[in-house]
């Protein structure tokens, strides 16, 4: 009965031992991913080619295509109302039911990961502005996409961003400055990067074990 006693006490031991190692192992975990938060940069490159519409000739910029549903929308690079550098994209309509987009595709972009899409938007008297994100797949079906918030009215500089995840069966990604109605919208320092978005697999009696430690 006295050597029952001094195993329940050792094992009682070493169930706490386990405990408090499971308890410092997982914090070490916590503050490790907290050091990455929210999001590790893994192509640190933007996709975006001419993000800031620096690179073109006359109200034409390189890289990106302009389609309006009206002849009262047009595209320009405008000099003066400037975010950043020389030039920022102006889509101006004087039409409420007018469909207006700058856009451009992506075709050379790393599969099965979370992309983030920045840009800086300004509107004067817009019905509705946003940036969008489109995924595509290989027989040119939308996948996938999401927006920035929607601007109405008359909004100064300021910086909107949106993710989306990008699957293996992707083919293209399309981004685009869009304008819907009546109004002026700048859009300037478009940019698009990957980042790691996989939670942690770790392994089942770990999960087991700490599940009662998470806060």
């Amino acid at each position: 009965m006295k050597r029952f006693g001094l195993f329940i006490f050792f094992l009682s031991i070493l169930l706490a031992l386990i405990l408090f190692v499971l308890v410092e192992k997982k914090q070490e975990f916590i503050e490790t991913e907290k050091a990455s938060a929210p999001y590790t940069v893994e192509y640190v490159k933007n996709l975006i080619y001419n993000s800031s519409f620096e690179v073109g000739r006359g109200d034409k910029a390189d890289g990106w295509i302009f389609i309006g549903s009206s002849e009262k929308v047009y595209f320009e690079r405008d000099p003066i109302e400037r975010f950043d550098g020389k030039f920022t994209a102006n889509i101006t309509s004087d039409d409420h039911f007018a469909k207006a987009f700058l856009a451009q595709e992506v075709k050379d972009f790393p599969k099965e990961k979370k992309f983030i899409l920045y840009g800086a938007v300004k509107t004067y008297g817009v019905d509705t502005a946003f940036l969008r994100i489109e995924v595509y797949d290989t027989l040119g079906n939308l996948k996938s996409f999401n927006s920035t918030d929607f601007l109405n009215g008359t909004n100064d500089w300021k910086v909107y961003t949106c993710a989306l995840i990008v699957g293996k069966d992707a083919e293209k990604i399309e981004v685009k400055c869009v304008l819907f109605g009546k109004g002026r919208a700048w859009f300037d320092d478009v940019e698009l990067v990957a980042v790691k978005y996989e939670e942690k697999d770790y392994p089942f009696w770990w999960r087991y074990w700490t599940r009662q430690f998470a806060k």
